[in-house]
């Protein structure tokens, strides 16, 4: 059947070409400066349409072959890159360096190397580099990592790396105000599946915000996000004892009695609260709280886990502020005290106690 539709079409095709050359065999007079050229009307026809159809034909087929070849070059660099040939794959990756796109694999490669990173910003006008930059700095200079972070986005401000980074940069210089503002832009345009995530992001900010400013009125967006360790502390110590069976429910209560203990926010209700939850507590969170209140009757009670903890535990409680209760979930760093930041791999409420479920 198709070959039948295929002859019909073609003879269709052939008579009006015979059609259309028998009516257009009047000469037509072609000139070009002092040469002039007379042709049938349909030849000069055809040769118009054939010139305007082959000069793009060919400009996008050598254009479509340059890309093959950038893409064949850019697979190569990819294949040679994760399997750790590094010096054959920087051989290559030096022709793509005018793509700012391929600065965070110039980066990497060179950190292998232990080679300096010569590159000049100012040729990038996307802000990738200062941001792969900045994600190596961090560790050695926070004040290095925020220049530059604070330029990509002054290059770009819908960069969603550099803001996730610089916010994470700026709580770990407590300046919430901006890394509030920096979240509720990534919570403007970030993937749904993602949303929940950056909610107890911006959470932790508020939370961490109303115990350095005092401010009320945070409290009333905090009830309607997710609950952090630090935002359940807050809420619990500002009435809501519902927080602790929600916590419960999440994993998070032994971390929540923690920060609290830390940041002198035990009340009597909420002494309350963890005897009546005590099953759920950490019994080194537990041996945290009745030795900073002197409450020896209840020591007894309890069998501490960590093993700095069971070190210093018979000696004085002031051992106790050496002790690395908390580790980050996301790079395994451990810490004395809470914090709503890692300032080792600049992750947002990672901390959990140390030997704890996740």
């Amino acid at each position: 059947m198709m070959g039948i539709v295929k002859a019909l079409v073609g003879a269709v095709v052939l008579i009006f070409a015979i059609a259309f050359t028998y009516y257009n065999l009047q000469p037509g007079e072609v000139k070009f400066y002092n040469y002039s050229l007379k042709l049938p009307m349909f030849i000069i026809i055809f040769l118009s349409v054939g010139i305007g159809f082959a000069i793009p034909t060919v400009y996008y087929s050598l254009r479509e072959k340059s890309i093959r070849r950038k893409e064949e070059r850019v697979y190569e660099f990819l294949n040679l890159f994760w399997r750790d040939y590094l010096g054959k794959a920087f051989g290559i990756l030096r022709k793509f360096l005018t793509v700012e796109e391929f600065i965070p694999f110039y980066i990497r490669t060179k950190k292998e190397f232990d080679e300096s990173l010569d590159i000049q910003l100012d040729l990038y006008n996307k802000g990738i580099a200062e941001t792969s930059l900045a994600e190596i700095k961090f560790r050695n200079s926070l004040e290095d990592a925020k220049i530059l972070l604070e330029n990509a986005l002054g290059k770009n401000h819908r960069n969603q790396k550099a803001r996730k980074l610089l916010r994470s940069v700026y709580m770990g210089f407590e300046e919430y105000d901006k890394a509030e503002e920096l979240q509720r832009e990534i919570l403007k345009e970030i993937e749904k599946e993602r949303r929940p995530k950056e909610e107890k992001a911006l959470a932790s900010i508020l939370a961490e915000k109303f115990l350095k400013t005092q401010d009320k009125t945070l409290l009333g967006e905090l009830w309607k996000l997710p609950i952090t360790p630090i935002s359940g502390a807050v809420l619990s110590t500002e009435g809501a004892p519902e927080i602790f069976d929600a916590a419960n429910n999440i994993g998070i209560l032994s971390e929540i009695v923690k920060v609290m203990e830390e940041r002198n926010l035990l009340n009597p209700e909420i002494f309350n609260l963890i005897e009546k939850y005590k099953e759920n507590i950490s019994d080194d969170v537990l041996y945290y709280v009745y030795r900073k209140f002197n409450m020896e009757d209840k020591l007894s009670s309890v069998e501490p886990k960590n093993p700095e903890l069971k070190l210093v535990s018979d000696k004085d409680k002031e051992l106790l502020n050496i002790v690395r209760i908390w580790e980050c979930s996301e790079c395994g760093k451990e810490y004395i005290n809470y914090n709503s930041v890692c300032v080792n791999c600049l992750s947002v409420n990672t901390f959990k106690i140390k030997g704890g479920e996740s």
